[in-house]
């Protein structure tokens, strides 16, 4: 074999092994951008999955701060509407006829104990009104027993407070349409907004 040949041989040889060398790295750096590649992008999803539910979250939230508000300013326009039509009740109430009062406010004082005495107290204008009511209950009342009509001075639109000793039965207006708007509001409500839902 000569020379030239050798030379040859291990000149294609070291090609040969420089080639395979070349491939490996080549295969190597391929699978390393590869593995990068899946790295990014399973990180990209994670990222991307992690911002989109918090901003399912943060919408989700917005949503009951939302219908949170509304259905506040539903429940405040409701009991303003029932506090105005309660109002319009005490308001009529009040300016009835002195014969048709005396007979509503009598109607109530038929629940005060007959075997008490006490005071009646009422609102200036009432007392005037409410003086023959008062004098005709007291034709049943053993001597003891007897009312006294007084005025009082405080809020009351109408109706009366009867006080004796330590007790006090409150039969103003104000306290029985309080009374009857807590028994009545769920069905005042309910025909006033048959259809308004809350969201």
């Amino acid at each position: 074999m000569s020379l030239d040949h050798i030379r040859e041989t291990i000149l294609a040889e070291a090609r040969a092994e420089a080639e395979r060398i070349l491939a490996t790295a080549e295969e190597h750096k391929r699978q390393r951008l590869e593995a990068a590649r899946e790295a990014l992008t399973m990180e990209f999803e994670r990222r991307r999955s992690r911002a989109e539910h918090e901003l399912r979250q943060r919408a989700d939230r917005e949503i009951v701060a939302r219908r949170a508000e509304h259905n506040l300013a539903l429940l405040k326009q409701r009991n303003e509407m029932l506090n105005s039509l309660f109002d319009r009740a005490a308001e009529r109430l009040a300016a009835l006829p002195d014969d048709d009062y005396c007979a509503v406010v009598g109607r109530w004082m038929e629940s005060l104990p007959a075997d008490v005495g006490g005071r009646v107290l009422c609102n200036e204008r009432d007392a005037e009104r409410l003086a023959p009511l008062v004098e005709r209950m007291n034709e049943h009342r053993a001597a003891d027993a007897r009312l006294r009509l007084e005025r009082h001075d405080g809020p009351l639109s109408g109706g009366v407070l009867f006080r004796a000793g330590r007790f006090e039965i409150d039969l103003s207006i104000e306290s029985r349409l309080r009374r009857l708007r807590e028994t009545l509001a769920p069905e005042v409500a309910e025909l006033l907004f048959p259809q308004q839902v809350t969201v």
